[in-house]
């Protein structure tokens, strides 16, 4: 266990998934990528902020032509669990209209934030709408929304580190790490 304890960092976190391991699986989910879009370029969509890591990783990663834009969506707030309310914060800059999409999510847990947003990508008509997410987390989930490429599964746990956060911070941690007593 890390205790962090600065101005910025004060919990104790447990490693849960390291650099090496995100990276490895990371690399595994590109080759499963590639192999389904062979032949066809992705238009990635990164939900932001949290999975701007995890998609830099992964479109290096995927010998698979892509681009890449993306959406801000809220529900958490500074609060640790959805509120339910979804927010557009920021929309795409491109059509999406008859391309394959690939959605890069950091985290599903309730699922609300994804199915809305899958709502409001089927609606703009994509060739097809796919979903990768680096966690899958189950213990909370209030709709179930098809993924199709999950990095790791979980069950509970607030975790930060790779990007995801608590309150804008730890998100630049190398590690994902379970944030102890939340």
């Amino acid at each position: 266990m890390t205790t962090m304890n600065t101005p910025n960092r004060q919990h104790s976190l447990a490693p849960l998934y390291t650099a090496q391991q995100i990276a490895q699986r990371i690399s595994e989910l590109a080759e499963e990528i590639d192999r389904d879009y062979r032949g066809r370029e992705i238009l990635m969509v990164a939900v932001l902020k949290g999975s701007f890591l995890f998609v830099a990783d992964l479109i290096r990663a995927t010998k698979t032509p892509a681009v890449i834009d993306f959406v801000r969506l809220a529900s958490y707030g500074s609060a640790t669990q959805s509120s339910g309310i979804i927010e557009l914060r920021k929309d795409l800059e491109m059509s999406i209209k008859d391309r394959d999409v690939l959605v890069v999510e950091d985290i599903v847990d309730s699922g609300l934030t994804l199915e809305s947003l899958r709502t409001m990508l089927l609606n703009r008509q994509p060739a097809s709408l796919r979903i990768c997410t680096l966690i899958d987390k189950k213990a909370h989930r209030v709709t179930e929304v098809p993924v199709d490429y999950v990095g790791f599964a979980m069950d509970d746990g607030f975790i930060v580190g790779y990007g995801l956060d608590l309150d804008e911070r730890y998100r630049d941690l190398p590690d994902i790490c379970v944030v102890q007593g939340v």
